[in-house]
């Protein structure tokens, strides 16, 4: 859980920093960088498409990934 944390206020630090040059250079308002930064900083933490940190394993040896990182198959492509 510490990792999760210290890359939330990582996130969190580096996307209020990157508005706030963009802030300084354009006219968007001032007050949208604290929110998105805290949207970011949200979204890996919580990780609802498992992209940054990996599912438990279940007791019976099964894992809870998710299709987003399972992938699909695909057909093999016709032989020419």
């Amino acid at each position: 859980m510490f990792k999760r944390a210290l890359a939330a206020f990582l996130w969190f630090a580096a996307a209020w920093v990157g508005y706030e040059i963009v802030w300084s250079l354009t006219d968007v308002p001032r007050i949208a960088g604290p929110v998105i930064a805290f949207t970011i900083a949200a979204l890996v933490t919580l990780d609802p498409l498992a992209l940054f940190w990996p599912r438990s394993v279940h007791a019976d040896g099964a894992s809870s990934r998710s299709i987003a990182r399972t992938g699909f198959e695909t057909p093999a492509s016709p032989a020419r």
